[in-house]
This record gives C-alpha cells, structure tokens and sequence, in this order.
C-alpha cells in the first residue's frame, strides 16, 4: 500500500512539475513587452485618443485604427491564459478577439492566428484568420494575404454568452494543448475546438472597433518534457 501511495505521490510530483508558475504577461503600467500593429489605411485614427494606452491599470484600446496588441515574445506552446476584460464605453460597433499561436503578419490588420472572439453577437467562437487552419472547417473563401476578411473559417461557440453588460469585468480563459482551444467565460465553457495545426505563436488583443480593456494578464505554461 505504502509503495501505490509513493507510486501516485510521484506522479503527482512529476505532473505539477511540467506546470510553471503563472507569469504576467501585462505589469499594471506600460506596454512592455508588447507590441502594436496598425493599419491606418484599413480605419484611419480617429480624434479619440491613442490606439493602444494604459488607464488604470488596464490596457485600453479605443477600436480605432483597426490592428492588434502582440507580445514580442512568439514561441507560447501550451498554456492557459487568463484576463479580465469589459467594454469601457459603449461602440457603434463593439469588436474584438483574443488571439492565440499568433505565427506571422500579413499585409493587413489580420495576422495568421487562432481568435478567440469577443464581439458580442458571436462571444467566444473559435476562428482560424489570416492563413491559419482547423481540420475539418473549410474557410468561407481562400486565403490573400492582402484581403483581411479571406480564408476566415469560425466554430460558433458551444453555449449561450455569459457575458456582462458594457462597463463591467468580464473573466476570460482559454486553454491551448496540442492541436485543441477551449475558453471559459466567467466560469462557464463557451466552446471547444480541435484540429488546430499551428503548435506556437504569440498572444494578441485585437482593436477592432470596439473600446475595450483588459487587465490582470496572466499566462501558465506547460513545459514539454526534454
């Protein structure tokens, strides 16, 4: 009995160990550690302030011009990400993502990624952009590299939207290993999808339009065996 009890104690050990601590991934203050893509062509800034800026300990993004907020590091495998978000005021056109394996840019506001989707009407759908791939989900039309909204393929989320309204925080995970994505929001799983076949990228907030924040970053990883 002593050597079944040291035999589970041991794998217990062993699993814990591949799990490195959370790391954040946003210090409360500046942008370090990331960096902003624009496409001033696609939605000229507007006169309501910068792109990307930090207010009150979150990252605030006013939707305009159109792009995305990357970490510089790019080679995150596996891991679980966990961020509050919340709409700061009310958008025309509320839109944004999360996105994760983030691999390479194109000559748009689209990178090739996998986005976790935070526009209101299809919170957490799960869609390939930019190149990107899902076995199984044909893309609506090919891919261009020049063509923002080509070779988009999307898995709708799996149940009703648990978001809050415009102005309160929001909790967001998502889950990434091997080849499947899950999120959770505010404690409830929207979605699950396999057949992911980029394996590392970096980590991405999207300004699409809509004035949102984010804040409370954090990423765990999993280290793969040597």
């Amino acid at each position: 009995m002593e050597s079944a009890k040291s035999a589970i104690l041991t794998t217990a050990l062993a699993l814990a160990g591949m799990c490195s601590p959370a790391a954040e991934l946003f210090n409360g203050r500046d942008l370090s550690g990331w960096t902003s893509v624009c496409d001033h062509d696609i939605a000229p800034a507007a006169a309501q302030g910068p792109t990307w800026s930090v207010v009150d300990g979150a990252i605030r993004t006013t939707g305009s011009p159109f792009g995305y907020l990357r970490t510089k590091r790019t080679d995150f495998g596996d891991f679980t990400l966990r961020l509050e978000y919340r709409w700061w005021r009310p958008s025309e056109k509320a839109n944004s993502g999360v996105f994760v394996r983030l691999d390479a840019e194109n000559a748009s506001f689209i990178p090739r990624c996998y986005e976790n989707q935070l526009w209101p009407k299809k919170v957490c759908d799960v869609c390939a952009l930019g190149g990107a791939t899902i076995d199984g989900q044909a893309p609506r039309n090919p891919f261009v590299a020049t063509d923002p909204l080509s070779g988009i393929a999307c898995v709708p989320a799996k149940a009703a939207s648990t978001e809050k309204p415009v102005g309160e925080w929001n909790v967001l995970e998502i889950t990434v290993t091997g080849d499947e994505v899950s999120n959770r929001l505010n404690g409830t799983e929207l979605n699950r999808v396999k057949g992911l076949r980029t394996r590392k990228g970096a980590i991405g907030l999207q300004s699409e339009g809509g004035a949102i924040e984010f804040r409370n970053i954090t990423v765990d990883e999993v280290r793969q065996n040597p």
